[in-house]
């Protein structure tokens, strides 16, 4: 072997060691020309589309929630997950942003099959009071303790009151919590925070909560009745979808149930616009400062809508129950206390 033929040797061998894993996104794009963007955490990359394919190569560390946008601030609308391995994407583009039809890698099919495997133990009640969550997501951590994806999903199973303290400490000293969002992080340990401190079958904490019209509203405001509070803001789409599901509940159990909405919006005057336009039967408020209010803080409210059903004595009956189980929670709970007179 010569010389020079032993150097090239040599120096093919040191790149493919030092050569990083890479990913390469291979999408099209249909109703669309110009230049798209791949966006992950602070990262973003573009290209021009040709023929309606486009192409990007790079290397990430571990997991990341990326999109493909039309514009580099866009919208995070076409969502797939990112990691070093050939990825497909079918896109169309529908007037404001790029949305995702297709997506193809054995990480986008790992992860979908995670969300698959949750939602079936989330919608079977015996395995939801059961040990079910808990084992799988201390599973799924394990084999994923740095996937921002499963870092986020287990920010949510801990906040979800359905796995003791114990459990979701053990799930969040498993992954790498650094690839939270800092106030995310900040959510959640508030969130654990009040499940050491405030659970169904507590007593709920004293409050005053003022009107729109300047009344204050605080427990013996509903005596005789249960009460729901429920955190509100306008910027939250669910919360105003939920109103509408409240609506026939809050029928159902009239002379029963009374409902405190209140708003968390940065101004009084959101709120007060948009409840112009409606007309809800039920008791509206508003809190200052928003998720930085003080009793807000203590409740651990971290999130929106966020529910407390109360009994008539004050007792905690359900945080965040689903609005169509609130006639059967308060139905159970009246009846027992009449066989218990």
């Amino acid at each position: 072997m010569t010389k020079s033929t032993l150097f090239l040797f040599v120096l093919l061998l040191i790149c493919s060691c030092n050569s990083k894993p890479e990913f390469k996104i291979q999408g099209t794009i249909e109703n669309y020309e110009g230049y798209v963007f791949l966006r992950y955490g602070n990262y973003v990359d573009s290209t021009l589309t040709e023929d309606g394919r486009f192409e990007f190569t790079g290397s990430v560390e571990y997991v990341r929630n990326a999109t493909i946008t039309h514009k580099a601030d866009g919208i995070y609308s076409a969502q797939f997950f990112l990691n070093n391995e050939e990825i497909s994407l079918k896109t169309t583009y529908k007037e404001p942003f790029i949305r995702l039809v297709e997506v193809h890698s054995s990480t986008n099919s790992q992860m979908k099959q995670i969300l698959s495997d949750l939602e079936g133990i989330m919608e079977d009640e015996q395995k939801l009071r059961g040990n079910a969550l808990y084992l799988y997501m201390d599973s799924i951590t394990k084999l994923y303790p740095r996937n921002e994806f499963i870092a986020e999903l287990t920010s949510e199973v801990v906040t979800s009151d359905f796995i003791t303290i114990d459990q979701s400490q053990q799930l969040l000293s498993t992954i790498d919590t650094t690839l939270l969002d800092p106030l995310d992080l900040k959510s959640v340990m508030l969130s654990l925070d009040r499940q050491e401190r405030i659970n169904p079958g507590d007593p709920f904490p004293d409050f005053s909560f003022e009107g729109f019209n300047g009344e204050t509203y605080t427990q013996n405001s509903f005596s005789d009745r249960y009460v729901l509070i429920d955190f509100w803001a306008t910027w939250c789409a669910p919360c105003i979808k939920g109103f509408g599901s409240l609506l026939p509940v809050y029928e159902e159990l009239e002379g029963k149930l009374e409902v405190l909405a209140v708003s968390i919006d940065s101004n009084k005057e959101f709120p007060l616009k948009h409840l112009n336009n409606k007309n809800y039967p039920w008791k509206q408020a508003f809190a200052e400062k928003g998720f930085q209010n003080p009793f807000l803080e203590q409740l651990g409210v971290v999130f929106l809508p966020f529910y407390y059903l109360i009994s008539p004595d004050g007792e905690i009956l359900a945080i965040n129950p689903k609005i169509d189980e609130i006639p059967e929670l308060i139905n159970k709970r009246s009846s027992l206390k009449e066989v218990l007179k």
